[in-house]
């Protein structure tokens, strides 16, 4: 097949784009037959994750660490790249930075994969793909009913916040006048978004301080 990047209709108004892979997969063959590699499932086409640099690891790391000190004090799992994330309402199948689980969705995770909307998405836009993040997956996840979708954009020093109204459509969500972001799908969480565009990300104390500041 020829792996060349492409952009393919696909039902519900949703529209994919990246370099594919395969095509007509179903999902159990995409499961069972893409192991280990870095790719996504989307209506039956299999489409080929980018790389990332270090920036987009680092807060990959910095987002994990916050989110496992904040269920010190609520129950959830902080889960991500490679779990897939499978929309059944959208043929979504999708691998994000980062997913969040409270306790009612617990039982969503199964051996390798979320099955419905996590309670949060976070994507990190990589380069030279950031249509995925700000196209394709919002429109998947805002049709597959996840409650908030994060975007970080650390090249840009840009961060979207997107909260599901009683519509079933994203309100984009800015900051509060001191800079803190509030989430809605989380009870409690809030967060200054400057520091996500520090040099030296927060660290472990620092991260303690900041979800004792949500609960104190």
């Amino acid at each position: 097949m020829d792996k060349i990047a492409l952009t393919l209709d696909m039902p519900g108004q949703v529209r994919i784009s990246g370099k594919i892979i395969a095509t007509d997969v179903s999902y159990d063959a995409f499961m069972q037959g893409f192991d280990g590699q870095h790719v996504e499932w989307v209506n039956g086409v299999v489409i080929e994750m980018p790389s990332i640099d270090a920036r987009h690891d680092a807060l990959v790391h910095f987002f994990r660490l916050l989110f496992g000190a904040y269920f010190d004090y609520v129950v959830g799992r902080v889960l991500g790249d490679p779990m897939i994330m499978r929309l059944t309402d959208v043929r979504s199948s999708r691998a994000p930075d980062i997913l969040v689980l409270l306790e009612d969705r617990l039982d969503q995770l199964h051996q390798n994969e979320v099955i419905g909307p996590a309670n949060l998405v976070i994507e990190i836009v990589s380069e030279g793909n950031s249509r995925t993040d700000y196209v394709d997956k919002r429109r998947e996840y805002e049709l597959g009913g996840v409650p908030e979708y994060w975007i970080v954009n650390h090249k840009k020093k840009d961060a979207i916040f997107l909260q599901m109204n009683a519509d079933g459509i994203y309100d984009e969500i800015l900051p509060d006048e001191r800079g803190f972001y509030r989430s809605k799908a989380l009870p409690q969480f809030h967060f200054p978004v400057a520091v996500l565009w520090q040099e030296k990300l927060p660290g472990f104390s620092e991260i303690g301080r900041l979800v004792q500041v949500m609960f104190g």
